[in-house]
C-alpha cells in the first residue's frame, strides 16, 4: 500500500489522538498520572491546609500512554490535572494556589498568568 500524503496525515492524527490528553487534546509531553501525581501534592498542601489537602484525588482513566512512575496507562496529562488541583486550591487560598502553581508547574504559571 502506497502511503499518500493524506493517509499520512490521518495516521499521524491518530498517533496523536492515542497520546493526547482527552482534556486539551495536547500531546501528553509529562507522563505522570493523577494517582502519581495526587499523593504529592496532598502531602505538600497538607502542610499549610490539612482539610484542602484531603479534597486532592488522583484517578485514573486509562489511555495509551503509561505514566513514567507507575507504569499505567494514562489520558490526562500533568499540566491539566495540575490546572484543576490549582483551581480548586484557589477557590479556598489564593495565597496556597500561587506557590502551588510554582511547585507543580507544568507550565500553569504561562497559561494562568499570560
Amino acid at each position: 500500500m502506497e502511503v499518500t500524503p493524506k493517509s499520512a496525515n490521518m495516521r499521524k492524527t491518530m498517533e496523536n489522538t492515542a497520546t493526547s490528553c482527552v482534556v486539551c487534546d495536547e500531546i501528553i509531553t509529562n507522563p505522570i498520572c493523577p494517582d502519581c501525581l495526587a499523593p504529592k501534592m496532598r502531602s505538600w498542601v497538607s502542610e499549610s491546609n490539612q482539610k484542602l489537602a484531603k479534597e486532592i484525588d488522583g484517578f485514573s482513566m486509562g489511555g495509551d500512554v503509561n505514566c513514567l512512575f507507575c507504569g499505567e496507562g494514562m489520558s490526562i496529562c500533568a499540566h491539566c490535572f495540575s490546572r484543576d488541583v490549582y483551581e480548586q486550591i484557589a477557590l479556598h487560598d489564593k495565597k496556597l494556589a500561587r506557590e502551588f502553581m510554582a511547585r507543580f508547574d507544568f507550565e500553569l504559571r504561562k497559561e494562568l498568568l499570560a
